[in-house]
């Protein structure tokens, strides 16, 4: 079943990037932080963060141009644990372009703000609402990007994975204010208490097109 799922959800984001190209690069990955085997990719479809109190957002693509700050990086939460959530879930941002190698700044996370790109007003601080049947993160915060990160899909990998039945998503937003340019990467500290189930996928945009994390390069927080 997962077999013909992934070749499905392959086969759809292959059309959706015939169809989105001219307006949308699904070129970021995250993962387990720079150092790590997987921070320029594993494939994972999506990426297992297991143990991590790190992450990392890297630029796939050579060729793209250096993206507008912030960057914004988005925790899809299970309602479930909502509660343990914290306010301010980045202590620390750290960019290295290029990467590995390349010049290293240091870099600031606030609560993303309503307009920046699109994006809706938030609830309160960096919550943005919660994620429902039928809808998908992007589209759901009002950016534009590549559909695959669905509640559908979020579902399936916490149901296959972790044994996790999320009836909804709370959805988080932070502004990373740090460079990332070609096959860089923007490594974020993170607290302890990100819960296990939880999505992080990224956002971005440079030069008039949109670059976000296609599902199959999303985060998703294993362990505690």
């Amino acid at each position: 079943m997962r077999e013909a799922t992934s070749r499905i959800l392959a086969l759809s984001l292959l059309c959706c990037a015939g169809l989105t190209t001219a307006w949308s690069q699904s070129t970021l990955h995250i993962g387990p932080g720079a150092g790590t085997k997987c921070a320029e990719g594993c494939a994972g479809d999506p990426n297992l963060l297991v143990g991590a109190t790190r992450v990392d957002i890297y630029q796939t693509s050579a060729g793209a141009p250096v993206l507008s700050q912030p960057v914004l990086i988005i925790f899809g939460v299970p309602s479930e644990y909502a509660s343990r959530f914290p306010l301010m879930p980045v202590l620390g941002v750290k960019a290295v372009n290029p990467y590995p190698g390349g010049t290293i700044t240091s870099g600031t996370a606030t609560f993303a703000a309503g307009g920046t790109y699109g994006l809706i007003n938030p609830v309160s601080d960096g919550f943005f609402g919660t994620m429902m049947p039928g809808q998908e993160v992007y589209g759901f915060l009002g950016l534009t990007a590549n559909n695959s990160n669905s509640f559908t899909n979020w579902f399936g990998a916490d149901d296959e994975y972790l044994g996790l039945a999320p009836t909804s998503f709370d959805i988080h937003v932070y502004a990373l204010n740090a460079d990332l340019g070609p096959n860089g990467l923007i490594n974020v500290a993170l607290t302890r208490n990100v819960p296990k189930g939880t999505f992080i996928v990224a956002y971005g945009q440079g030069n008039g097109k949109n670059f976000a994390v296609p599902f199959t390069e999303a985060g998703l927080k294993c362990t505690y």
